[in-house]
């Protein structure tokens, strides 16, 4: 985690900075905002960990976790637009499974957190807007698109993190742990994502979208014992517009 709270101050603020002077110098042409919400993602294929006299192989379940960042939209056409994301998300799976260690079989309550700073660059289909007044003022519409695009990612932190149990009296085993497994994990992850949404909205903007994305490469290092994951997550956002 030390690597998180050593990049993110400095990532920030260069996205600040950024969003600051694309906003003062193209404020007719560029929306900006927040996003934010849940990720529910898992691996294509099976969790191996290797340390000392411990190799487990545990099947993937889908784990829970978040996604927040920044949006930079400008409009291409009355109904395209392009949008980039730079975003802050967590990736991993969930574990239930058993495992043998000294012929002795435990169970693990475990999971990977995998840190990503990602950026998608997505390309929106969205519906028109009817343009009428209401009293004089414009009434808030709200309109449906579609997204397709590409993200690119870099690993911040990996963590193999649970808790075990079933260990016999007289058997010392530590019942938590935690332990660090970026070396397992390539520093890249790549891939397309398509999605869903909605928004309502007339100058600040509110909406909510979900979308699925599939990692093409493998996320597992080539030199981690043939460890080939995939990352595949839905995601489920609401955002803002400025």
């Amino acid at each position: 985690m030390s690597s998180i709270r050593a990049i993110l101050p400095t990532t920030f603020i260069i996205l600040f900075i950024l969003l600051g002077i694309t906003y003062n110098t193209r404020a007719q042409n560029i929306d900006w905002g927040a996003t934010g919400g849940l990720t529910l993602s898992s691996h294509l294929n099976d969790f191996r960990f290797i340390e000392n006299d411990i190799e487990l192989n545990f099947q993937p379940n889908v784990a829970v976790g978040y996604k927040i960042g920044f949006i930079g939209r400008t409009n291409i056409s009355r109904v395209f637009r392009l949008q980039l994301e730079p975003s802050l998300i967590l990736l991993g799976a969930k574990y239930d499974d058993t495992f043998t260690l000294r012929g002795v079989q435990f169970e693990t309550d475990s999971r990977t957190e995998l840190t990503y700073l990602q950026l998608p660059i997505l390309i929106q289909i969205s519906t028109v807007p009817k343009q009428y007044n209401v009293y004089g003022r414009k009434r808030p519409t709200t309109t449906y698109h579609l997204t397709g695009g590409v993200f690119g990612g870099y690993l911040l932190d990996a963590q193999f993190t649970g808790t075990n149990s079933g260990a016999p009296i007289g058997i010392e085993f530590e019942g938590e742990f935690s332990n660090d497994v970026a070396q397992q994990y390539s520093n890249f992850d790549v891939g397309p994502l398509v999605g869903f949404g909605l928004e309502r909205g007339n100058n600040n903007k509110m909406g909510f979208e979900t979308r699925a994305q599939y990692s093409v490469i493998t996320s597992g290092s080539s030199d981690s014992f043939s460890f080939k994951p995939h990352n595949i997550a839905l995601t489920f956002s609401l955002y803002v517009l400025f």
